[in-house]
């Protein structure tokens, strides 16, 4: 299923579905600022295997969970003060910000690392669809190789025998987000920079 949305206010009918498809173990094409992404259920075994099964190569990275705020992130990671202090001006925005992650989160995402990313994404379709889904989801680039993709039609022709869904707002240009690790109440810059609130 391939749906249009507006891209600056999404049609709520059409993001309850996206919604009802994440609660259904389903993997989900959407929109970000920094261009689209496929994600599932964080707390969903089932669909974290479908994601991985898609993405192959995708446990080799830093998991990203897209969450609706900061305070949803103590659930998943440590966030101490120094982390805090970082993120809490910054969010929502371009970052995806490395934190230890809660022991029971490794386990469950099957991942051998400690950490974690986090996400927390400004695109008008988040804002919408966390109004109707209140878990984290387990999100990647839509790409199986280097190559960037950010026409709808390039990206639903890849996808779309291994999505359930597709939320299209138009071409987004690929702006990747900023890669900001805070391990060890030390400031790692990984990708992008980080910026002045």
């Amino acid at each position: 299923m391939r749906f249009e949305v507006h891209p600056v206010n999404p049609q709520a009918r059409i993001v309850k579905l996206a919604a009802a498809a994440l609660e259904d173990d389903g993997l989900v094409l959407y929109p970000t600022e920094s261009g689209y992404a496929i994600g599932c259920n964080a707390e969903s075994p089932k669909a974290i295997h479908k994601l991985y099964a898609l993405k192959k190569p995708m446990k080799k990275f830093f998991m990203a969970l897209i969450i609706p705020d900061i305070r949803k992130a103590t659930d998943y990671a440590r966030v101490d003060n120094f982390a805090f202090n970082i993120m809490k001006p910054r969010v929502p925005g371009p970052y995806t910000f490395i934190l230890p992650a809660d022991p029971h989160i490794a386990r469950r995402l099957d991942v051998k690392r400690p950490e974690i990313g986090v996400r927390m994404p400004t695109h008008p379709f988040f804002k919408e669809l966390f109004q109707h889904f209140d878990k984290p989801i387990l999100s990647t680039a839509a790409k199986l190789t280097e190559e960037e993709m950010y026409e709808p039609d390039e990206i639903w022709k890849t996808f779309e025998h291994s999505v359930d869904m597709m939320v299209d707002c138009g071409p987004i240009e690929i702006n990747p987000t900023n890669i900001i690790s805070l391990i060890g109440d030390q400031i790692e810059v990984i990708r992008g920079e980080l910026l002045d609130p």
